[in-house]
């Protein structure tokens, strides 16, 4: 984080600052997820994000974290529901054959 890179394509030669931030709405549009997917990720506490002048970023870093954790199952449930009641009879029926 915090690298400076040179802008050639201006021609000005300023510094750029790697922030480690990605547009919430890029975020979204490369995950195949809508932008309250985001919020509810936000709001759970499973990636960070800032506010820069009214739009949301996302950091990546917690963005990374997320992913290896979801890799790891922390986030699964078990099914509920009509869902849950197929699998308790689908694992009653593995067991008696």
């Amino acid at each position: 984080m915090g690298e400076a890179l040179h802008d050639v394509a201006s021609g000005y030669g300023q510094p750029i600052t790697n922030t480690g931030l990605r547009s919430a709405k890029a975020v979204a549009r490369d995950r195949g997820v809508s932008d309250v997917t985001l919020w509810r990720w936000r709001t759970r506490g499973w990636i960070k994000t800032a506010n820069v002048s009214g739009k949301i970023y996302v950091d990546l870093a917690s963005l990374a974290d997320f992913d290896r954790r979801a890799a790891a199952g922390e986030f699964s449930k078990a099914p509920v529901g009509a869902a849950g009641k197929s699998a308790e009879t689908r694992a009653a029926r593995e067991v008696l054959e």
